[in-house]
């Protein structure tokens, strides 16, 4: 008996699993330069997005999805846009002593910045960007 209830867990576990890895990931890193810096590293599922999004407080989602309707639907169109094409440099800017760099890079969208204070690096797979639009939107009253 223990026995089956152990194969179900794992099999579960398993499923489980699988389904995080489907969905992707939001990967953040950020290492701050100096000799006492701090270094954050997070590898969020993004199956966990919505569950999170249950603990924000109503009022603050309202006005979130309030100020960015307008951009919604660019933000939509773009990340599905993004979607279909090959991996590519969207934007590149460099000065004295910061560069910042997007790009699209399979089903990611990477963000990377480097300067003499700290280096940070951020990928969000598209196809949550999309969903946060469309959930966002549901939570905004129509204009």
């Amino acid at each position: 008996m223990l026995g089956k209830l152990m194969t179900g867990l794992a099999g579960s576990l398993a499923l489980a699993g699988a389904y995080v890895v489907h969905e992707g990931a939001i990967r953040i890193r950020v290492d701050e330069q100096d000799a006492k810096g701090t270094h954050v590293h997070l590898l969020v599922p993004t199956a966990l997005v919505p569950a999170a999004m249950m603990f924000v407080l109503e009022a603050t989602l309202r006005e979130a999805g309030t100020r960015a309707r307008p951009w919604l639907p660019a933000v939509r169109a773009a990340t599905e846009g993004l979607a279909r094409q090959p991996d590519c440099d969207l934007l590149e800017v460099q000065s004295a002593d910061e560069r910042v760099h997007i790009a699209k890079r399979g089903s990611l969208l990477v963000v990377d910045v480097e300067s003499l204070r700290e280096t940070v690096h951020v990928s969000v797979p598209l196809r949550t960007i999309t969903g946060m639009a469309h959930r966002l939107e549901s939570w905004s009253p129509a204009s």
